[in-house]
């Protein structure tokens, strides 16, 4: 539960290093709130890869993850009629990256699942090899869709950050690993601390001080 909570503070916390308070309005404040929480729980998810993982509570905790970036999706589809508009030819790369980020996590989930791993990975060490090389894919393209927006991360010292703690996650396996089995939080602990700062995100930039 603790690494959940440093991995969710170190996303949203970065967001409020500078114009705290300001945003975009309650409906788009919460849609984006939700896409920081999805890509909370990626980051998490990656930093607790282990060695000795457990794959079961991995799995499941996957389905939460994907289920909350659908509805990042979904929430602007369905509640500002010029959305679509972004997912046409045209629209800024930055937008065709957040889609190519949610199928990404889609394949991971879908191909990691027996017997499809099976058609797809004969042995068990190719299949975590390109497990691997597709979540460092899905979220390189998900912090590519956060960072270039430009929503929230205004400043050249708040995308540093943004990318630094990316890079910690993907690429820090050898110090994660030294720490032996992260205990893998629960979809109720990840829907709980989504909540909890996503509220805080969403109410510090909304109400008057």
């Amino acid at each position: 539960m603790k690494s959940l909570l440093a991995t969710f503070a170190a996303v949203f916390l970065i967001t409020f290093l500078a114009a705290p308070t300001m945003g975009a309005g309650w409906f788009w404040d919460t849609g984006n709130a939700i896409g920081f929480a999805a890509f909370g729980g990626l980051l998490y998810l990656t930093v607790t890869s282990n060695r000795r993982l457990d794959v079961r509570a991995h799995q499941v905790l996957g389905y939460g993850v994907l289920f909350v970036a659908v509805a990042h999706a979904f929430w602007f589809l369905l509640g500002d009629a010029v959305v679509p508009e972004f997912l046409k030819p045209g629209a800024p790369d930055y937008m065709w990256l957040g889609l190519v980020s949610l199928l990404l996590l889609g394949i991971l989930i879908t191909v990691a699942l027996v017997p499809d791993r099976m058609r797809v990975h004969k042995d068990y060490p190719a299949f975590k090899y390109w497990h691997r090389v597709v979540a460092i894919a899905t979220v390189a393209t998900a912090t590519y869709h956060i960072v270039v927006s430009n929503f929230y991360l205004g400043t050249w010292y708040q995308a540093f950050l943004f990318v630094l703690i990316t890079l910690a996650a993907s690429f820090g396996r050898a110090y994660w690993i030294k720490l032996g089995q992260l205990p893998i939080a629960t979809n109720l602990a990840y829907g709980l601390a989504s909540i909890a700062f996503g509220a805080l995100f969403v109410v510090t930039r909304n109400l008057p001080l």
